[in-house]
């Protein structure tokens, strides 16, 4: 899973978020923990994003969004998709920062890395929409064991977490989910680059889904 990028990368940012809290306002802490969130994944999936965003939405032909998600400029919409993406992980961060429970955030910010890496197994039972791509290379490489484990794991985890959880792994399913099969209507399957904006998006959508509990 290495190119799953760090699951634990959640469980720092949240760390680090509220520890800010001591010195800075929620907002400032929101920024600070999203910061946090990229540099200890490398910015791993930002990329995938950006591609989805510029390839996804318009309407052209299937082929033609596959030359656009693989063209390594950036566009107007995938600019836009990942000022949203960040910016919809930053302002629950801080909206998770402000509610003072340090539990409650850092429950949602490991639940978060953990439910989005396991949406990718989910992913990876799409068929390819590139021969040869990242998404095929990562399928290859990996073995039913790690899908059975990662399962094991990610229940483990939202049972401690009880209701919380629950709510949190149905929001992940649900997102990832309805992506995927979009992507699969609009690609005819799934790239390395639908791999990573899941991951992104299952991260922001678990962490708004604590600031409503």
């Amino acid at each position: 899973m290495a190119t799953a990028g760090w699951p634990g990368g959640g469980g720092l940012a949240g760390g680090l978020t509220w520890t800010a809290t001591l010195l800075f306002p929620p907002l400032v802490c929101g920024v600070i923990g999203c910061a946090c969130w990229v540099v200890v994944t490398g910015g791993l999936h930002l990329d995938g994003v950006a591609d989805c965003g510029d390839g996804l939405p318009i309407e052209v032909s299937r082929e033609r969004r596959l030359e656009i998600m693989k063209d390594s400029r950036l566009g107007t919409f995938g600019g836009t998709a990942l000022f949203f993406n960040l910016a919809f992980k930053g302002a629950a961060l801080a909206t998770l920062a402000a509610h003072g429970s340090w539990e409650l955030l850092l429950t949602a910010c490991a639940l978060a890395g953990l439910l989005a890496r396991s949406q990718i197994f989910i992913a990876m039972r799409f068929p390819g929409a590139r021969p040869g791509g990242m998404g095929e290379a990562f399928k290859q490489g990996t073995r039913p064991g790690h899908a059975l484990a990662a399962a094991a794991v990610t229940l483990a985890a939202c049972a401690l977490a009880g209701w919380n959880g629950l709510y949190a792994l149905l929001s992940a399913l649900a997102g990832s989910m309805g992506l995927l099969l979009y992507a699969r209507r609009r690609l005819g399957g799934v790239t390395g680059d639908v791999f990573g904006c899941t991951v992104e998006c299952t991260e922001w959508l678990v962490l708004l889904t604590f600031c409503t509990l």
